[in-house]
């Protein structure tokens, strides 16, 4: 079976791989390996003020190619807070996710490597089915008030005005107590990877390119 390692944020990264990614492409002979960045903080939370430090994660993304039985190597990052301190990357290229991923892979440079970045968080995810949400957070009757931040966007992807309106600042507002950690892998799990790829093409694309690693 083909391996694929993917670089994570965090544990709830790590179980969404393990969980819901890693079932769906033994079909296609490809196992994903899901590997949580070794320096804690690089990417994500610290990051969302435009912290954090990429170059601890490029030196894990080369730690990860440096395995030659894997195929390929990927990652598995939000979009929104990721830090600034790409090489080489202007302002322009934080607020948008194509050339921040363009950016990436040029700073990487290896033809086994492929950037992803989630649109905007992986909390996007929670926001495809907001019932199966509300009732794994064991709160049901918050699910009207989570679809109603679900109304207005083509697709969950798309929910993100600003730094108070991200979805995992929305699901917080909405719900108060939530562990991303316990409910976030288990409500995409019972979503179904296929409606996540229904509603969430740049998703739907990097499914793709792994199935095509079989």
């Amino acid at each position: 079976m083909n391996r694929l390692l993917v670089l994570v944020e965090g544990q709830t990264e790590e179980r969404f791989i393990k969980e819901v990614v890693q079932p769906h492409l033994w079909s296609s002979n490809v196992s994903a390996e899901p590997k949580i960045v070794m320096t804690k903080r690089v990417i994500g939370a610290s990051s969302h003020k435009g912290g954090g430090d990429f170059g601890k994660a490029h030196a894990d993304i080369l730690r990860l190619l440096a395995d030659t039985n894997a195929v390929a190597v990927s990652t598995f990052f939000d979009f929104y807070g990721f830090p600034k301190s790409l090489p080489g990357a202007g302002p322009d290229t934080f607020q948008d996710i194509d050339k921040l991923t363009a950016a990436i892979e040029a700073t990487v440079s290896n033809p086994r490597f492929k950037a992803y970045l989630q649109k905007h968080e992986f909390e996007a995810f929670l926001f495809v089915d907001p019932q199966t949400t509300a009732v794994v957070a064991m709160q049901p009757d918050r699910a009207a008030a989570l679809a109603a931040h679900r109304n207005g966007f083509t697709s969950a992807e798309d929910i993100n005005l600003g730094p108070e309106t991200a979805p995992s600042k929305r699901i917080a507002s909405t719900m108060g107590r939530y562990s991303k950690l316990l409910t976030g892998p288990v409500a995409a799990q019972r979503i179904g990877i296929q409606r996540l790829r229904a509603d969430c093409p740049r998703f739907d694309t990097w499914m793709s390119w792994a199935e095509s690693l079989g």
